[in-house]
């Protein structure tokens, strides 16, 4: 029964995107980039902070890489279901913005992971920093794009 309340869930949140999409004018690269995923983003947020206020931050970090090398399998999964050829192909607008900026995200926490500081610019790592800066820029470019 949890199954089909959150495929339906998830069946009405793509509808919303795509009518928000078609009804702002906005990108459906945007819609889906920032409103979709903060939405489905969010109960990923309650998990890790619980894991970090529990002292489990292993768990925390583990929760999010794993979370997002997940949704890569989604999009292979998405391009078995598209049954036109493939969806890399038919995708318009600018995914490949939001792949090179999540790589550039990627590649700034795998650095983070290698090189462990304790201490950063406002008591937090250097990636943190960085990784917020890359994805703010990246939001502004898309906003004004």
């Amino acid at each position: 029964m949890l199954l089909v309340i959150v495929g339906l869930a998830g069946y009405g949140l793509g509808q919303a995107g795509i009518a928000i999409a078609e009804k702002t004018g906005l990108s459906q690269t945007l819609v889906g980039a920032l409103l979709t995923a903060v939405s489905t983003w969010l109960p990923e947020l309650v998990t890790t902070l619980a894991a970090v206020r529990r002292g489990a931050l292993t768990l925390a970090v583990g929760g999010i890489i794993g979370g997002n090398t997940f949704d890569v399998i989604l999009v292979a999964a998405s391009d078995i279901a598209y049954r036109d050829g493939s969806i890399y192909h038919a995708s318009s607008g600018r995914p490949d913005f939001i792949i090179v900026l999540t790589i550039m995200m990627t590649a700034v926490l795998l650095l983070g992971l290698l090189r462990r500081e304790k201490y950063g610019f406002a008591n937090i790592g250097f990636e943190s920093l960085l990784i917020l800066l890359i994805y703010g820029g990246g939001t502004a470019l898309l906003l004004t794009g």
